[in-house]
């Protein structure tokens, strides 16, 4: 109510100025409209900044999900996770291994080692690389084969690879992660290396 009165007393005091009536009448209307006009802006003016906070703080929550799954998943992945993928094989180097800690399948060294191209080994060792899974074994016997697979514009994988009983594990050089070839992938695995690694023992 002292409101009222007081926009009424204001409204009085406008009117007792010596002006002419239309240009009080537009004096009146401006009044009017600021007071009717103010409070529609007050609650535009919220809303919309509490929808662009909001919208903003979703985006910056999405970005951060999105980046600490892909974070974990990362990490439980494991830095060393072997994969060939899509990448084209070149040649493949392949030796009897002589020690779980050297490294003897070198592409220029062609007494120790055999270097294939063909397309049926490839799609054999690309299988049975992909496939393989994070594997918790103790080796009871030292690696029988080193394998260096060169890839076009890439780093070549230089893996040891284990023979236990039929089952296939294979670990990269300077890693201490183990991976199992599946069961469906190992045995035509192992097939091609022990054929390629008897043509090394025949060799003079």
């Amino acid at each position: 109510m002292k409101n009222s009165s007081g926009l009424d007393n204001s409204f009085h005091e406008l009117n007792r100025i010596p002006r002419p009536q239309k240009q009080k009448q537009e004096s009146f209307r401006k009044i009017i409209n600021e007071i009717e006009r103010k409070p529609v802006l007050e609650r535009n003016i919220f809303p919309r900044f509490l929808t662009a906070a909001a919208a903003l703080a979703a985006c910056v929550l999405f970005a951060f999900i999105i980046y600490s799954e892909d974070h974990m998943n990362r990490g439980s992945n494991g830095a060393d996770m072997i994969e060939i993928g899509n990448s084209i094989i070149t040649q493949t180097a392949i030796s009897l291994s002589e020690s779980e800690k050297t490294f003897s399948a070198e592409r220029n060294d062609s007494a120790k080692s055999a270097i294939v191209q063909d397309e049926k080994w490839e799609k054999a060792a690309r299988n049975a690389i992909d496939s393989g899974q994070p594997a918790d074994v103790v080796f009871s016997s030292e690696p029988l084969y080193d394998v260096q697979i060169m890839l076009k514009g890439k780093e070549p994988i230089k893996l040891k690879i284990w023979d236990e009983q039929g089952e296939v594990f294979f670990s990269p050089m300077a890693s201490e992660e183990v991976y199992k070839v599946s069961s469906e992938e190992s045995a035509l695995f192992l097939e091609y290396l022990k054929a390629i690694s008897k043509s090394i023992q025949k060799t003079p």
